[in-house]
């Protein structure tokens, strides 16, 4: 029993980590070559999570509440920040993208709105990403 909440919790610990690194990397894309870092950041949370980044945007928001059910709190708050990230530097960018942007941007306010009405936390920073993501409609 020991052992398996070891594991979960270095699972847990490795997710996060993961997350941030992807933030990181949306912050160091090069915004004439956007396409192949919203590739890459979309295989690797396929991989670790089950849904590229089109998939998200074209998840239904009651297929995404049981996807985001099943997430831990911390790790669905660095994806809500990478995809809003991922967002603001695809709107910086001249470069045309194979994800519908609007989707994504409502996806991710919907995943905002989940998060604030299932978290016990206030977050500000939420508050400011979801004024953004709104001006952006």
């Amino acid at each position: 029993m020991i052992e398996e909440k070891d594991f979960l919790l270095r699972e847990i610990q490795r997710l996060t980590l993961l997350l941030k690194g992807l933030i990181s990397k949306v912050e160091d894309l090069d915004l004439e070559n956007i396409n192949v870092g919203v590739n890459e950041i979309g295989e690797i949370l396929k991989t670790e999570f089950g849904l590229s980044l089109n998939e998200i945007s074209r998840v239904s928001n009651d297929d995404m509440l049981k996807i985001m059910q099943n997430l831990d709190e911390t790790h669905f708050e660095k994806l809500i920040e990478l995809i809003f990230k991922l967002i603001k530097k695809i709107r910086n960018s001249n470069e045309i993208i194979d994800i519908d942007e609007s989707e994504l941007i409502k996806k991710n306010l919907f995943m905002i709105n989940l998060l604030d009405e299932n978290s016990t936390t206030f977050s500000l920073e939420r508050m400011n990403m979801k004024s953004v993501l709104q001006q952006y409609l």
